[in-house]
Protein backbone atom coordinates (compact mmCIF):
# COMPACT_ATOMS: atom_id res chain seq x y z
CA UNK A 1 0.00 0.00 0.00
CA UNK A 2 1.09 3.52 -0.67
CA UNK A 3 0.47 5.82 2.26
CA UNK A 4 -0.65 9.37 1.54
CA UNK A 5 0.77 11.64 4.21
CA UNK A 6 0.03 15.31 4.80
CA UNK A 7 2.84 17.20 6.48
CA UNK A 8 1.70 19.28 9.46
CA UNK A 9 5.11 20.47 10.69
CA UNK A 10 5.13 23.93 12.27
CA UNK A 11 8.03 25.85 10.75
CA UNK A 12 7.80 28.98 12.93
CA UNK A 13 8.39 32.20 11.00
CA UNK A 14 9.87 30.40 7.99
CA UNK A 15 7.84 30.36 4.79
CA UNK A 16 7.69 26.61 4.12
CA UNK A 17 4.60 25.07 2.54
CA UNK A 18 3.68 21.61 3.78
CA UNK A 19 2.66 19.23 1.03
CA UNK A 20 1.38 15.71 0.47
CA UNK A 21 3.84 12.82 0.36
CA UNK A 22 3.20 9.40 -1.21
CA UNK A 23 5.31 6.74 0.52
CA UNK A 24 5.50 3.10 -0.62
CA UNK A 25 5.66 0.00 1.59
CA UNK A 26 9.48 0.20 1.63
CA UNK A 27 9.41 3.72 3.06
CA UNK A 28 10.52 5.34 -0.21
CA UNK A 29 8.99 8.53 -1.53
CA UNK A 30 7.21 7.76 -4.82
CA UNK A 31 5.27 10.99 -5.33
CA UNK A 32 4.66 14.51 -4.05
CA UNK A 33 1.97 17.14 -4.35
CA UNK A 34 2.49 20.75 -3.29
CA UNK A 35 -0.51 22.53 -1.76
CA UNK A 36 -2.74 23.50 -4.69
CA UNK A 37 -0.31 22.01 -7.18
CA UNK A 38 -0.35 18.94 -9.43
CA UNK A 39 0.67 15.47 -8.30
CA UNK A 40 4.18 14.49 -9.40
CA UNK A 41 5.14 10.81 -9.49
CA UNK A 42 8.85 10.08 -9.50
CA UNK A 43 10.30 7.68 -12.09
CA UNK A 44 12.54 6.19 -9.40
CA UNK A 45 11.53 6.16 -5.73
CA UNK A 46 13.52 8.54 -3.54
CA UNK A 47 15.26 6.39 -0.95
CA UNK A 48 16.63 9.25 1.16
CA UNK A 49 13.18 10.42 2.31
CA UNK A 50 13.16 10.98 6.08
CA UNK A 51 10.34 11.81 8.47
CA UNK A 52 12.79 12.86 11.21
CA UNK A 53 11.86 16.10 13.02
CA UNK A 54 8.71 16.46 10.92
CA UNK A 55 5.06 15.74 11.64
CA UNK A 56 2.66 13.94 9.33
CA UNK A 57 -0.91 12.67 9.39
CA UNK A 58 -2.10 9.71 7.36
CA UNK A 59 -4.91 10.91 5.12
CA UNK A 60 -5.32 7.85 2.91
CA UNK A 61 -3.88 4.78 1.25
CA UNK A 62 -3.97 3.34 -2.23
CA UNK A 63 -2.88 0.12 -3.88
CA UNK A 64 0.74 -0.12 -4.87
CA UNK A 65 1.43 -1.16 -8.44
CA UNK A 66 4.33 -3.59 -8.38
CA UNK A 67 6.54 -4.44 -11.36
CA UNK A 68 5.60 -7.62 -13.22
CA UNK A 69 6.96 -10.66 -11.41
CA UNK A 70 7.48 -8.84 -8.10
CA UNK A 71 6.18 -10.30 -4.84
CA UNK A 72 5.76 -8.88 -1.35
CA UNK A 73 6.89 -10.53 1.87
CA UNK A 74 6.30 -9.55 5.47
CA UNK A 75 9.34 -9.11 7.66
CA UNK A 76 9.63 -10.20 11.30
CA UNK A 77 8.80 -6.68 12.53
CA UNK A 78 5.70 -6.37 10.36
CA UNK A 79 7.36 -4.34 7.58
CA UNK A 80 6.49 -5.24 4.02
CA UNK A 81 9.31 -5.74 1.52
CA UNK A 82 9.29 -6.20 -2.25
CA UNK A 83 11.27 -8.94 -3.98
CA UNK A 84 11.93 -8.38 -7.67
CA UNK A 85 14.68 -9.70 -9.97
CA UNK A 86 16.42 -11.58 -7.13
CA UNK A 87 16.66 -8.37 -5.06
CA UNK A 88 14.86 -7.44 -1.84
CA UNK A 89 13.94 -3.94 -0.65
CA UNK A 90 14.88 -4.69 2.99
CA UNK A 91 17.81 -2.95 4.72
CA UNK A 92 19.65 -6.28 5.21
CA UNK A 93 19.80 -6.92 1.47
CA UNK A 94 21.11 -3.42 0.83
CA UNK A 95 23.86 -3.96 3.40
CA UNK A 96 24.82 -7.60 2.72
CA UNK A 97 23.51 -8.32 -0.77
CA UNK A 98 21.38 -11.20 0.58
CA UNK A 99 18.66 -11.65 3.17
CA UNK A 100 16.31 -14.15 4.80
CA UNK A 101 13.37 -12.89 2.70
CA UNK A 102 14.97 -14.19 -0.51
CA UNK A 103 15.46 -17.60 1.13
CA UNK A 104 11.85 -17.51 2.41
CA UNK A 105 10.48 -16.67 -1.04
CA UNK A 106 12.50 -19.36 -2.84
Amino acid sequence: MIQILKEITEWGDQKVSNGYYYVNSSGYLVGYMAPGGPYKEFQKPIKQFSKARRKFVLIGEREEHLPEGAITVEGSNGNTYIIHNEKCSCPGFKFRGTCKHLVQAA
